[in-house]
């Protein structure tokens, strides 16, 4: 009795369904966040380093905003590298580094919209960093507090850092021209993975859809919030 043929898009899946494949996309998301950042702020960097006009407490900030993000590729590549222990010893670390960004980053905010130096209306513009600022600490909270469950901790940690994306998406000198460029990007970041569990396992896991779908529906709400008279009297308020 002969057997049946596999069908390709079977084989095709296959594929993707491999502890090595998985690493790969791993390792693969890492590098395209390291370029997405690293570009971004690069760009901005050299030409504030160039007049001067970056305070101290932004330069401390970028640091630790840097740190973050070399950290979390190091995380990937360590548990890629089957170095399991060693990523829990420094995931203690990782989480004092993400407390400390939680606290820092409110009232660099605050005295940027103060001096009126963020992008268009800057009491506006201090609401989108805050709903930035509180996504990133829900998903990084919840993957500390998951940090046993391995499947929802790497995504909850993938979340976090795709909604720190977008201001250096939107440094990026193509960005200034087509602002349509910054969501294109971001919705990439926040399918890649969703694509990959499909390709994988033919399921999605729905910390990564409705953690998707959370990053996506607060970009217009924050933004229709920040145009109310209610909004304004609270941040000219914290701004005084």
């Amino acid at each position: 009795m002969t057997s049946l043929p596999i069908p390709r898009i079977f084989v095709f899946a296959q594929t993707f369904a491999t502890p090595r494949a998985t690493r790969r996309f791993h390792i693969g998301l890492a590098i395209a966040v390291l370029a997405t950042v690293f570009s971004g702020f690069g760009f901005s960097i050299h030409s504030r380093l160039a007049t001067g006009s970056i305070p101290p407490s932004a330069v401390v900030h970028g640091m630790l905003f840097f740190s973050w993000v070399l950290l979390f590729a190091i995380q990937i590549g360590l548990v890629a590298a089957g170095r399991v222990r060693v990523h829990r010893a420094l995931g203690v670390g990782a989480s004092a580094l993400a407390l400390v960004l939680v606290l820092s980053a409110p009232p660099l905010g605050i005295d940027a919209a103060r001096r009126r130096v963020l992008p268009g209306d800057s009491l506006e513009f201090l609401l989108v960093m805050f709903v930035d600022l509180l996504l990133f600490g829900a998903f990084v909270g919840a993957a500390i507090y998951f940090r046993h469950r391995p499947e929802l901790h790497k995504r909850l940690m993938v979340l976090g850092m795709v909604s720190l994306l977008p201001p250096a998406i939107s440094r990026w000198p193509i960005a200034a021209r087509h602002v349509a460029i910054i969501p294109v990007v971001l919705l990439f970041f926040l399918f890649a993975t969703p694509m990959f569990d499909f390709l994988a396992r033919r399921r999605q896991h729905p910390v990564t859809v409705w953690g998707g779908v959370a990053i996506v529906l607060s970009v217009p709400v924050r933004f229709a919030i920040a145009h109310t008279a209610a909004w304004h009297a609270i941040a000219s308020w914290l701004t005084r």
